[in-house]
């Protein structure tokens, strides 16, 4: 475990505020959820994401899709890249998930999702936003009329919506 070296005092009714630079480096956001375990005598608070408990059902999903070689279908959890090595997104993928909206570039350009994912093409970012939480996203980049691509989206959205609510 790596010790900080920070100290805060808890206040009358037991919150302790972390501090923007651990906040901004661990990506947690104000109405983040977090899962409290003890360990011993250490309280342990991870970031918690409904998706996570769905990701190998997702994962089997998504590959069930046929996407061409000219269309690539990505799906994030709390900036992971669940179908590519658990990379993390870029900072500025991250900002667009974060304001909730659907994003499209229907300009064949290269996207640099990751460090080690960089492709060509048009892309859709959606973000899947249920029941006002933001839990992920589907990052589509293709070749291919938008409409067409969009109503994929629209598609990979409800099935993924139906598999979190519904279970």
């Amino acid at each position: 475990m790596k010790n900080t070296g920070i100290i805060r005092k808890i206040d009358d009714l037991g919150r302790i505020v972390l501090p923007k630079e651990l906040r901004n480096s661990l990506n947690i956001n104000s109405g983040d959820d977090f899962e409290i375990t003890i360990d011993n005598k250490k309280i342990i608070l991870e970031k918690f994401s409904k998706l996570d408990s769905f990701e190998d059902i997702i994962k089997k999903y998504i590959n069930c899709f046929y996407v061409s070689e000219n269309s690539k279908l990505f799906i994030t959890i709390n900036d992971r890249i669940i179908n590519y090595n658990d990379e993390k997104v870029t900072n500025i993928i991250s900002k667009l998930i974060k304001l909730r909206k659907i994003y499209m570039n229907n300009k064949t350009d290269k996207i640099i999702i990751s460090d080690n994912l960089n492709l060509n093409g048009k892309v859709i970012i959606y973000p899947i936003v249920i029941n006002s939480d933001l839990l992920g996203s589907i990052i589509y980049i293709f070749n291919e009329d938008i409409n067409n691509a969009m109503d994929k989206c629209k598609i990979f959205y409800n099935i993924f919506k139906n598999i979190i609510v519904n279970k």
